[in-house]
């Protein structure tokens, strides 16, 4: 084999195992609920994380290499996990979306609620409600935090 065939060959080898190792960095997307967390499990241990906006996801680290993607506010962020000498085990999209499950909307006289029925149905706030909406069920979280 002559010495430009094996330069090639070695181009190739050095293609293949980049194109390999940027396939395991990307990673795909999560889509994780409102005051949800996502479980995110690693193959090698993590070095660092950075999440692109913390108002909209927050990452919890349970361990190197076993982290949670938890919902903060409606968006989209991005998530970074890295390696040994940086290299990115783990590079995506995170998408907070508001989590829908037994939810009834009611409308009545121009206003809109919204109640969580598990069987029972009870209001249920969201980003944007009217601030005494807001202040009456922080106000019955924190009495009911009192009391044990």
């Amino acid at each position: 084999m002559s010495w430009a065939q094996k330069a090639a060959k070695l181009i190739v080898v050095a293609a293949a195992a980049t194109a390999a190792m940027i396939a395991t960095a990307s990673a795909r997307d999560i889509r994780v609920s409102l005051d949800q967390a996502f479980p995110i499990r690693l193959a090698e241990a993590a070095e660092g994380v950075a999440i692109g906006n913390p108002s909209i996801a927050g990452v919890s680290v349970q361990n190197d290499r076993f982290l949670f993607v938890t919902g903060r506010s409606y968006g989209s962020t991005n998530l970074v996990v890295v390696g040994a000498s940086g290299r990115v085990l783990y590079s995506g999209r995170v998408q907070v979306v508001p989590d829908e499950t037994d939810v009834v909307v009611v409308t009545r006289a121009g206003q809109t609620a919204r109640l969580e029925c598990t069987p029972l149905c009870r209001p249920r706030p969201d980003i944007g409600d009217d601030a005494q909406t807001a202040s009456a069920l922080q106000g019955q979280i924190t009495s009911r935090g009192g009391v044990r």
